[in-house]
Formats: structure tokens, C-alpha cells, sequence
């Protein structure tokens, strides 16, 4: 079978791009051929598709002027580059099978018209909430969890600025998803994979598609080593994005509170980093908080490994939590928001703690929880974990499920031609 995987980042950024690299590996290793359609980037893997990629995209770009800021903002609309390379690349490689990470505002969905044109069948993740709120995260700009796109419609997204607080960058996700809304492309979708059941739930209610949306777990690498390491080096970690809705200055203030002669060890990169630096200088913290950059690979592993405890401290409806994840392979207890994917995630005195979103003093006790555990509970609790992540992150098992989905989506295809 060949596998067109589509998603507008081919370079190691975040949980999705880790997901969609892992997805690869794992289809290569059940015996499939996979093939890719991106978005060029300095920082890309190189890969034989690379000269069909998509030119890059970036309305942020604060160079943008005039008539090019708006050509810049039809594209983000409707990528016409993209459909016509993502043409080609269909017509040379004949893929049988596409399936969409993201693609909203880079590559856009001018290449589901492509695939349509050809038959193709289209699997997509359902890796964030686009679809029922514009600016993907349903948070308003002051932080607070909002559902009125999904309730009343996608002019709040304008009315309430939550595109970065800017009016324009509103308008213009707005404009995005009427277009969506109106040419009916979210039922040109196959198949939606939703990676918990927060999101499948959500998306349903509001209605936004008549396709089918299908429940997997989120899986680990084909090649995941699942061990408790229950001897750490006595430090509390965080890794992931520095962005206001990871909740990083929470764990902050959940921190500063904190009696313990346990490090905090950040790791990541993002838009937070400075307010994080500021807290740490201001709080006089600079002894106790380590701040990294971005670490990717078998460095970021023993990291994990020798950490005494994983926060996931998300301030919005996290989906698969692929850290949390990561964590709980190594036996590492988790301390996270209670609140969507992560809550059937992480079962509360089990495999971790949860504590309530945004609030510093309920993560404190959460974390003051696993502290406390006794040499032994930790190491029984942490041998729990690994046999618990074991059964919940097999990617044999996901693979499985999703080649019956593949190969049923294809001769449905073949039928009906």
C-alpha cells in the first residue's frame, strides 16, 4: 500500500510532528510505502518528495505589506501553489491511500479538492479543534476556555480579537472557515481519527461534519523501550511548547510554593519564554528552575529518564498528550491538568495525579503528592505505569486498526467507481 501522509511541518516541532514521524516509521515497518506532501522549510528532513513541497506560508511575517499581505492572506484561504504541486505530485506517485495531520492556513484544503478529483480516500487527524473554533485552541486572548464558535457561530472568533488579539488575524480565520463551512470540505473527508474521546464528543455536537469519526488511542514508536526508571536524579520536569495554554507559569507558581529540594527542569521553546525567564529572575528562582531550549532524540530520553516526576500543566483541551505519553513508557509518574485528553490519559493515585487547570495551589499539592511517596510506593506505582502504558500505546496494535481502516476506505473507494 502507498501512503500519502500530509501535514504542513516536515521537521521535528511539537507532539503532532512527532506523532506524524512515528506514523511513518511504523506504517515502513509493516511493509507499506509512504510518501509525503509539506510545506518547505529550512529546518525540513530531507525526503524524495521535498521538490513537490509548498512554498512557505507565514502571515506573521512582519514584512508583509500591502498587496503582498493580502495575497499572502488569499493563500492562507486557498492555496492555489499547493494544489497545483500536490497535483503532480498525485499523478507521479498514484498514492492509494491520504491522510491529513494539519494543513489549515499553510497548505490548505485546495488539496483535498485534488484528491477528491482522483478518488483518492482521505483519513484525518483530528490533532486540534480548527474545525469548531478558528483559532484552533478555544481559548479567548485573555486565556479562558470558550466555546462560542462551536455554539454560536464563527463570528465571535472577530467579535472577542482571539487570533493573537488581533483583529485582522481574526477576520481573516474567520474568513477561512466560512469558506470551509460553505463549500461543505469537511465532508469531503472520509474518515476523522479522534485520539480521545473528549474530542470525538465535541466535534460531534457540533455538527460540523456528516463523515464518520473514529476513537484510537495515540501510540508510542515501533520501537518504544517501556522500563520503570524509578532511580532519578531528583528533579521535577517540563517539556513541551512554552506557550500560554501548556500552563508552564502555572507549574511556576505551583513551584515558588513548594518547600522541596527538587530542581525544576524546563525543556522546550515558545512564545512564553521570556514571562518564564521573568517569573524565575523576579521570584528569585534561578537556582532552582533550569531552563533549556528544544531537545529532541536519545538526549531528551535520558532526560525523561532521570526525572522524578512529569508535569503536562495544559490550560486547554489537550488531545493525545504525546508527553505524558513518552513519560509514562519510562514509568514516570504524571502530574496533569484534569481536563479533556489528558483526564483519560492519566487515572488520578494510579498512574499519576490531576490537578486542576491553571491553578498553582492545586498542582502544588498534586506535586507535593508524589514527593512524598515512599521509595517503594514509587518504584510499585512506576511498575504499574509501564504495564499500563504498555497496553495503551502498542504500535502494532494502532497500526493494525488502522490498515483494516485504510483497506476498507480503499475498496469502498474501488466499489463505488
Amino acid at each position: 500500500m502507498k501512503i500519502l501522509l500530509i501535514h504542513k511541518f516536515h521537521y521535528m516541532l511539537g507532539g503532532t510532528e512527532t506523532f506524524h514521524y512515528n506514523l511513518a516509521e511504523a506504517l515502513k515497518a509493516a511493509g507499506h510505502e509512504v510518501i509525503y506532501f509539506s510545506m518547505q522549510d529550512d529546518r525540513n528532513i530531507p525526503c524524495p518528495q521535498d521538490k513537490y513541497f509548498v512554498s512557505n506560508v507565514d502571515y506573521n511575517d512582519p514584512g508583509l505589506k500591502g498587496f503582498k499581505k493580502i495575497k499572502t492572506g488569499l493563500k492562507v484561504i486557498y492555496n492555489f501553489e499547493a494544489k497545483r504541486k500536490f497535483e503532480q505530485l498525485i499523478k507521479d506517485e498514484k498514492p492509494d491511500i491520504a491522510h491529513i495531520g494539519l494543513l489549515h492556513r499553510q497548505i490548505t484544503f485546495s488539496v483535498v479538492d485534488v484528491l477528491k478529483k482522483y478518488n483518492i480516500p482521505i483519513v484525518m487527524h483530528l490533532h486540534e479543534l480548527t474545525a469548531v473554533c478558528p483559532c484552533y485552541t478555544m481559548l479567548r486572548p485573555d486565556g479562558t476556555i470558550c466555546s462560542d464558535c462551536a455554539t454560536k457561530g464563527y463570528w465571535n472568533c472577530v467579535k472577542n480579537k482571539c487570533m493573537k488579539g488581533s483583529r485582522t488575524k481574526s477576520l481573516l480565520a474567520f474568513a477561512e472557515a466560512k469558506f470551509l463551512q460553505f463549500g461543505r470540505y469537511y465532508n469531503k473527508i472520509d474518515t476523522y481519527i479522534a485520539e480521545c474521546d473528549f474530542y470525538k464528543k465535541l466535534v460531534e455536537r457540533a455538527q460540523f461534519t456528516k463523515s464518520p469519526i473514529i476513537r484510537m488511542n495515540n501510540f508510542l514508536p515501533i520501537n518504544q523501550e517501556y522500563k520503570a526508571y524509578y532511580d532519578h536524579d531528583n528533579y521535577i520536569l517540563y517539556f513541551g511548547r512554552y506557550a500560554r495554554e501548556k500552563g508552564v507559569l502555572t507549574i511556576l507558581k505551583a513551584y515558588a510554593k513548594l518547600n522541596c529540594s527538587e530542581k525544576l527542569v524546563l525543556v522546550g521553546r515558545g512564545s512564553e519564554e521570556e514571562k518564564i525567564r521573568d517569573f524565575v529572575k523576579e521570584h528569585n528562582l534561578e537556582d532552582r528552575v533550569q531552563i533549556n531550549g528544544a531537545i529532541f532524540g536519545k538526549e531528551m530520553e535520558k532526560i525523561i529518564e532521570k526525572a522524578k516526576v512529569v508535569l503536562v500543566p495544559s490550560e486547554w483541551y489537550e488531545n493525545g498528550a504525546f508527553v505524558a505519553l513518552q513519560a509514562l513508557a519510562k514509568g514516570k509518574i504524571v502530574v496533569a491538568s484534569n481536563i479533556a485528553g489528558l483526564s483519560e490519559i492519566i487515572q488520578d493515585g494510579v498512574t499519576g495525579f490531576l490537578a486542576e487547570p491553571g491553578n498553582p495551589d492545586s498542582f502544588a499539592t498534586a506535586i507535593q503528592k508524589v514527593l512524598d511517596l515512599s521509595g517503594e510506593m514509587y518504584k510499585d506505582m512506576s511498575q504499574r505505569i509501564v504495564e499500563y502504558a504498555k497496553l495503551r500505546c502498542d504500535a502494532k496494535a494502532y497500526i493494525k486498526q488502522l490498515l483494516e481502516q485504510y483497506t476498507m476506505l480503499i475498496n469502498q473507494k474501488q466499489k463505488g467507481q
